[in-house]
């Protein structure tokens, strides 16, 4: 297990986060990226995820996050 931390971003600033979240891998973080991203779903916003290291895992568009769900639920 390792800890993640997400963070959603707007204009280059943090909005909200969500810090040391314990998952196995990277792969683990899609669903709590995909529920972030319903939450702070507005034009041009962005979902940061980081390892412990402080490196960048995941860097994907909240409008990329939600389309792909919707492909998914149809």
């Amino acid at each position: 297990m390792h800890l993640y931390d997400f963070e959603v971003l707007r204009d280059g600033a943090i909005v909200a986060a969500e810090r040391s979240v314990w998952l196995a891998d990277p792969r683990a973080a899609w669903p709590e990226v995909a529920r972030l991203a319903r939450r702070h779903d507005a034009p041009g916003g962005k979902i940061r995820v980081k390892d412990e290291t402080g490196r960048i895992v995941i860097l994907t568009g909240v409008a990329s996050v939600l389309r792909h769900a919707r492909e998914l639920a149809a």
